[in-house]
C-alpha cells in the first residue's frame, strides 16, 4: 500500500519553484507517483492564489507558464477529494483546517507542513504531521 499524504501550501511553494535539495526531491517524487498525493479544490485554490503573490514572484521570478505547468502536474499526480469534512480544530489558524479535513477524507497518514499551527498538533486522528525531510525519508524507506 502506497503512502497517502496531503502537503500545506508553504510546502508546495518551495516544490513549484524547486531546483535542488529536499524541495526538488520532492518534486520528483511527486512527478513520478512515489506516493499517492491528496488535495482538495480548497487547497488547490489556495496554491494558485499563493503563487501569484507578488512577493512570490519577485522572489522566485518564474519563467512565463512554470506555475501552470506545475498546477497541472499537480492535479495530474493528486487524487482530489470531495469535501466531506469540514473540521475547526485551529483556532490560531482556521484555513489550516482543510489540511486536516483533506487527510481525513484520503485517510492520509501524513500531512507534509512547515506551518507551525499545523505541526505543534503534530498528529491529528492518527495523521502524523510532519516536515518535509522526515517525509522525503519515509517514502524513500516505503513507510
Amino acid at each position: 500500500m502506497r503512502v497517502k499524504a496531503v502537503i500545506d501550501t508553504s510546502v508546495m511553494v518551495s516544490v513549484a519553484f524547486a531546483k535542488e535539495g529536499l524541495a526538488k526531491e520532492l518534486r520528483d517524487m511527486i512527478a513520478e507517483g512515489r506516493f499517492a498525493l491528496f488535495t482538495s479544490k480548497e487547497i488547490m485554490a489556495e496554491l494558485y492564489r499563493v503563487l501569484h503573490y507578488p512577493r512570490i514572484l519577485k522572489q522566485f521570478e518564474p519563467a512565463m507558464g512554470d506555475i501552470e505547468e506545475f498546477i497541472g502536474m499537480v492535479m495530474e499526480m493528486a487524487s482530489i477529494t470531495e469535501g466531506a469534512y469540514t473540521i475547526r480544530k485551529i483556532e490560531d489558524d482556521p484555513t489550516d483546517d482543510m489540511f486536516l479535513a483533506c487527510a481525513m477524507e484520503a485517510e492520509a497518514g501524513y500531512i507534509v507542513s512547515r506551518d507551525p499551527h499545523l505541526r505543534n498538533v503534530k498528529q491529528f486522528q492518527g495523521i502524523e504531521i510532519i516536515d518535509v525531510k522526515t517525509f522525503v525519508e519515509r517514502v524513500k524507506s516505503g513507510r
